[in-house]
């Protein structure tokens, strides 16, 4: 199914969440939950039908609350009458097909059906109750023709309010997509990739052999390296050790077995070659740190990208280049940068 992007601006509530109910990517329903309320979801959650998004409209509680004024038995005129306003777009940029949306979550301590309804306690006026936003891109992937919300867990405030008195959507877009990086942007889903040029930076030799190999590139204006230990059993001379991208993916193939690579959320690597998954890049003090778990150099002629939810992908790779590849700004992950 491909939707076409209807999102507004000043687009709320009921009408926000029947634009995007079963419209949505099966890959992001599981993730906004969590990013949403800092809870796992419940296995075959689903974003758009679940409390995590859009609050139920009836309980079968009876417990007594003194919340009278916003009580649930209130709700269709206080709450969707859009006195509270718990989602929201804020900012579209219609000609990419993007837009920004506020999830306002309230403050509640009152009955149980109150609560996980997150009705305001003792409040009338919605300016007065306490909220904590989070913030969503939304668009539409290329592969599938649904919706992705892709959380803004860390955005800059200073994009946000770029994005609120501007407009200016594509500024978020970029940081997320990490483009100071060099990234060119989604592959599937939240990977991205990068083309880089890893080249021998360093030899470290006890005596007269070869211990360590390290290879430096650049992701957009910042280094990174990674670096190959030899084995004990071998000699290399700093002469004899070939410089060619070929020979250390040869290597690494013959002397580290590798297992199924994932990133993400769920998307599954692979390759002909050999993917490094110690990528380091510089810290203060002249020291080399683990970027993180979602950060990997590929090396051979072809990545291939896997997901139950998405067509698979291939991409090929020159011969004298790798793929440095990441997932997006956004997610509560460790990432490059971050």
């Amino acid at each position: 199914m491909m939707v076409n992007f209807a999102l507004t601006p000043g687009m709320k509530n009921n009408a926000l969440i029947e634009e995007l109910r079963g419209k949505v990517s099966g890959e992001f329903r599981q993730q906004v939950p969590l990013y949403s309320h800092n809870e796992f979801p419940q296995h075959g959650c689903n974003l758009i039908e679940s409390p995590m998004f859009v609050q139920p409209l009836d309980y079968k509680e009876k417990t007594p609350c003194t919340n009278a004024a916003n009580h649930i038995k209130s709700w269709e005129h206080n709450w969707l009458s859009e006195k509270c306003v718990t989602r929201e777009v804020i900012a579209v940029d219609r000609a990419n097909n993007y837009a920004i949306i506020q999830h306002s979550r309230y403050q509640t301590s009152v009955c149980d059906a109150c609560h996980r309804a997150r009705v305001s306690l003792l409040c009338l006026n919605p300016d007065e109750i306490d909220y904590i936003p989070s913030y969503f891109l939304c668009g539409i992937n290329n592969d599938d023709g649904l919706y992705f919300l892709h959380p803004l867990f860390r955005v800059p405030e200073e994009l946000i309010g770029r994005t609120k008195n501007h407009g200016d959507v594509m500024s978020i877009v970029k940081w997320c997509n990490k483009e100071e990086w060099g990234f060119e942007g989604r592959i599937q889903g939240d990977v991205i990739i990068a083309e880089v040029e890893p080249r021998v930076s360093k030899m470290i030799a006890r005596k007269d052999y070869i211990d360590e190999i390290v290879y430096d590139f650049l992701a957009g204006k910042n280094k990174m390296c990674i670096s190959v230990k030899i084995h004990r059993k071998e000699k290399f001379k700093a002469g004899n050790w070939p410089h060619d991208l070929k020979h250390l993916m040869d290597y690494m193939k013959n002397h580290f077995p590798q297992q199924h690579i994932m990133i993400g959320d769920r998307h599954e690597l692979s390759t002909d070659g050999y993917i490094v998954t110690e990528v380091l890049w510089p810290s203060e003090g002249n020291m080399w740190l683990t970027t993180d778990f979602n950060t990997f150099v590929v090396l051979g002629s072809e990545l291939i990208i896997y997901h139950p939810e998405h067509p698979t992908v291939k991409k090929q790779i020159s011969a004298d280049k790798a793929l440095l590849v990441s997932i997006q700004r956004g997610f509560i992950r460790d990432r490059i940068d971050d």
